[in-house]
């Protein structure tokens, strides 16, 4: 007898026949969803035929190593189906394009090697591929026909449809190939997976009516804008029926969207019989407040990013893996980024998008040199994956622009620029035909009571901060920025909350990190010149509920250096490019159209960045992933001793000192950690962190510790000064 793994607990070798078997049933069922449940079902039953030889029985019992079993199924599938054979050779090593010379290679030639990753063949030769062949016809429910599938849609990108099509699978079979080797350990997991974890729909649509009923008794908002709430949400509501496809919801800032997108999604998912929704928000600064008023409606929900706890760790660490929950709620960055992996482990979720309903709240913030991929890759989910995606924001861009791609939605709004008008809450000042320097910012702020200002950089908002300090008592002036941890930005967030509650004077200082959905509501506002989206944005945190006479002012400051980075001073441009020819009302959707058309026909928005449409091309799976980056580089993160955490921060680093760092412990020390692009600077006045491996211990790049809180400053965060009064920065 063949065996597919060692013992487990119970001293039990799991027999390679019902690894099989459980394989297949699962990665069956997965595929199901997306209607190739027997092309699931094929490479459920393939994937491990290699572990049917003495090699591979030889590594079970600890006498070789270093030994490719997925190249033998691959082989018995790839001359009638090259796809499932790629599927196959990929469940262990990741996803390459090219395998027909290591797989011929290990039928002619015995004891030789996969060119791929230097492994030996657990089966090589004609003999022993001969002996496979009576192995396999023992298996009496291995199929007789491999389906034809390579599904493709006709687009400018068009190896993207067939690579999407292959991780598909690949996921299927990786979480089917997991889940059931884990259930040798315990049945119940196999049964878990067994289990139909479907959204109810009508109860979430119950839940909502309630909760929307609540919050409009407790409304400080104007009757008009909450009409307008009303009407945002019933459109939502009829636009459920419609047919699965593309949606794009336009709206203002402030309009009830988070609620009305919930709506859409539940309705649509009642009306078609939609497994799962999956909501997908720009950064992990909003999540907690939206996961907050989600979970009251919808019970069980599952987030899925960097930070996520669990009270069950264990259990849910495993539902989490696998997307295995009825409402989802993640960020563009791990949506996105996770879409074009090559590794199994990291492909393991992505069967669970078939089928549902996937909503993009602030949609802009996809990359300008990532939009042809992205629009294209949701195209095919809901062309190929049963899907229906909805991309909404207050400042729609104008995909259709772009020719490299087939950008073809359905608008919810019956009648988007009545709803602009209807909400203009606030004027607009443009102050961009000269410079403005911070002082002046920091005397008019000095005298209104309700203010905010936004700039570009984190540099400039310690500086106005700091002029602020000699002008305000301490007590009225707030900072936010990336140089905090989130548990110090949550804090600040719900001070400054409970002083516009209270009609207290609060003036905020902070970067573009509270321009998307974090609900703050001043009379005026400041914004250092942006991308025409950032500025609508920031528009939204300014006489947020209708009660007062809201005013911005978009200026430029007074800088040496203005912009973050190349794209965005580009982006920025535009705006002024516009503004040469007339003033721009934000709450026109013309205007904004005009400033995407200007955007993405620019030649160097008008596609995608050349190397990641190469790698596209070329069905390079390692190169598309290292390509496609929402973020194209990475800081150092730095666990910070922030005074209201100070405890946990004291617990994570003797973990630290006493056992090393792991992947459990960034997630606890996610709410207390800054990510720092100096880490020049850090090596200087913080220790890394280290993890131990055979006794020994290695240093883990880009992880460091800060014991001296002198370089953290609780008003501004993480600085590389120990003058605490941060008069450097003047």
């Amino acid at each position: 007898m063949f065996y597919a793994h060692s013992e487990n607990k119970l001293g039990q070798k799991e027999p390679l026949e019902e690894h099989l078997k459980k394989t297949s049933i699962l990665s069956q069922k997965f595929a199901d969803a997306f209607g190739e449940g027997d092309a699931g079902k094929i490479i459920g039953l393939y994937h491990d035929i290699g572990k049917a030889s003495k090699l591979f029985q030889d590594v079970l019992d600890h006498k070789e190593h270093n030994v490719n079993h997925a190249a033998a199924g691959a082989y018995a599938l790839y001359r009638g189906n090259l796809q499932l054979a790629r599927v196959v050779y990929a469940h262990h090593d990741g996803l390459i394009w090219n395998i027909a010379a290591d797989l011929e290679r290990s039928q002619n030639s015995e004891g030789s090697q996969d060119s791929q990753k230097g492994k030996r063949f657990a089966i090589s030769g004609n003999v022993q591929y001969s002996e496979l062949s009576v192995y396999c016809r023992s298996l009496h429910n291995m199929p007789k026909a491999i389906p034809k599938l390579n599904k493709d849609c006709i687009s400018f990108y068009k190896h993207l449809p067939e690579m999407l099509h292959t991780r598909m699978l690949l996921s299927c079979l990786c979480d089917a190939d997991y889940t059931a080797s884990a259930s040798h350990e315990d049945e119940n997991i196999f049964d878990l997976a067994k289990h139909e974890n479907k959204v109810d729909a009508a109860l979430i649509l119950e839940k909502l009516t309630e909760y929307r009923a609540d919050i409009k008794a407790r409304s400080h908002s104007n009757s008009e804008l909450n009409n307008i709430r009303d009407i945002v949400y019933e459109n939502c509501i009829r636009a459920g029926d419609m047919p699965p496809g593309m949606f794009t919801l336009t709206a203002p800032t402030g309009t009830g969207k988070t609620l009305a997108l919930l709506a859409f999604a539940a309705e649509h998912a009642k009306a078609y019989n939609k497994d799962r929704i999956i909501i997908v928000l720009p950064f992990l600064s909003v999540i907690s407040q939206n996961a907050k008023i989600y979970r009251k409606i919808c019970g069980n929900i599952l987030e899925s990013h960097s930070m996520a706890k669990y009270e069950d760790e264990q259990l849910s660490h495993l539902i989490a893996e696998r997307w295995d929950a009825p409402v989802i709620i993640t960020t563009s960055v791990k949506f996105f980024e996770e879409l074009f992996k090559s590794k199994p482990a990291d492909l393991r979720f992505m069967h669970s998008m078939a089928n549902s309903v996937i909503v993009f709240d602030e949609a802009q913030s996809i990359p300008c040199n990532l939009v042809g991929t992205s629009i294209e890759s949701m195209r095919s989910l809901c062309e190929t994956f049963r899907c229906t995606v909805l991309f909404s924001t207050a400042t729609q861009p104008a995909f259709d622009i772009r020719k490299d791609i087939l950008y073809n939605t359905k608008e919810i709004m019956e009648n988007p620029a009545d709803i602009y008008k209807r909400t203009r809450r606030m004027r607009i000042c443009w102050k961009t035909d000269s410079r403005t320097h911070l002082t002046e910012i920091a005397d008019k702020m000095s005298k209104e009571k309700s203010t905010c200002c936004v700039l570009n950089r984190k540099d400039h908002t310690q500086k106005l901060f700091s002029l602020l300090q000699d002008r305000c008592p301490s007590d009225e002036i707030f900072h936010i920025s990336t140089d905090m941890c989130k548990s110090h930005r949550d804090e600040v967030i719900s001070q400054v909350t409970e002083r516009l509650n209270n009609k207290q004077p609060c003036r905020l200082i902070s970067t573009s990190c509270i321009e998307a959905g974090v609900d703050l509501d001043f009379e005026n506002m400041y914004r250092a010149l942006a991308p025409l989206e950032a500025i609508v944005q920031c528009a939204g945190r300014c006489n947020r509920n209708g009660t007062g006479n809201g005013k911005m002012t978009v200026f430029i400051p007074d800088e040496e250096k203005l912009y973050p980075s190349k794209s965005y001073e580009n982006s920025a441009n535009k705006v002024l490019l516009i503004l040469s020819r007339h003033e721009i009302d934000i709450c026109d959707p013309k205007h904004i159209r005009e400033y995407y058309t200007e955007l993405f026909t620019d030649s160097n928005y008008d596609h995608d960045k050349p190397t990641l449409v190469d790698a596209i091309a070329k069905h390079d799976f390692e190169r598309v992933e290292n390509e496609y980056k929402f973020i194209p580089q990475s800081g150092a993160n730095v666990l910070v001793p922030y005074n209201m955490e100070y405890e946990l921060f004291n617990e994570l680093a003797e973990q630290a000192h006493s056992s090393g760092i792991s992947s459990a412990w960034m997630k606890c020390a996610a709410a207390i950690t800054v990510s720092c692009y100096r880490e020049d600077k850090l090596k200087d006045i913080a220790e890394q962190c280290v993890i131990f491996y055979k006794g020994k211990s290695c240093n883990v790049p880009g992880w460091y510790i800060l014991h001296d809180n002198k370089f953290y400053n609780e008003k501004t965060g993480l600085h590389f000064s120990d003058d605490s009064s941060l008069d450097y920065l003047i």
